[in-house]
């Protein structure tokens, strides 16, 4: 994997099944993470169909963290969220990038401060699952701290391919 490489990013659930994929261009690979960025009008697949995103997105995959943070800009690059997903670590595979996604989320949209969101999400998920109440726990431990980072983000602003539209 090098910078300017189009690689696939899949999300699954608990149960090994993937609900979600789409492609990105690597922007960066720093210490254990891995920057993606999407242009507004890229595809996202899923299980249930596929649907274009109007967002921009700068995505930061870590390899040693419980979550991924992306910044979602609007047409016009200005920031839109903060969007912490708790997920498993992140691995490298063949095609690209693969989580597990737990559907707890934390959301900062400026100028107001960070939340928790998808709880419910993450409450059905945790009965489907079966996720124990330590694990429950500790995803829990995790969102707080995403707070703490969704809160201190500073984004790096829109980015050159964002300006010149979709591209996969």
């Amino acid at each position: 994997m090098q910078i300017g490489d189009k690689i696939q990013i899949s999300a699954y659930k608990a149960d090994g099944t993937c609900y979600r994929w789409w492609n990105a261009t690597v922007e960066a690979i720093e210490q254990d993470v891995v920057v993606t960025v999407n242009p507004p009008g890229h595809r996202v697949e899923g299980s249930g169909g596929g649907w274009i995103s109007p967002h921009g997105i700068r995505a930061y995959y870590w390899l040693d963290r419980w979550y991924a943070l992306l910044e979602v800009y609007a047409l016009d690059g200005t920031l839109e969220e903060i969007y912490l997903n708790i997920n498993s670590p992140v691995q490298i595979v063949d095609s690209g990038l693969r989580f597990t996604d737990y559907e707890l989320d934390v959301s900062r949209e400026p100028p107001h401060g960070a939340r928790i969101v998808d709880e419910d999400e993450f409450a059905e998920a945790a009965r489907t699952y079966g996720y124990s109440q330590p694990f429950q726990d500790h995803c829990y431990e995790i969102a707080r701290a995403a707070m703490e980072v969704a809160n201190r983000w500073v984004p790096r602003g829109m980015f050159a391919e964002q300006a010149s539209g979709a591209q996969g």
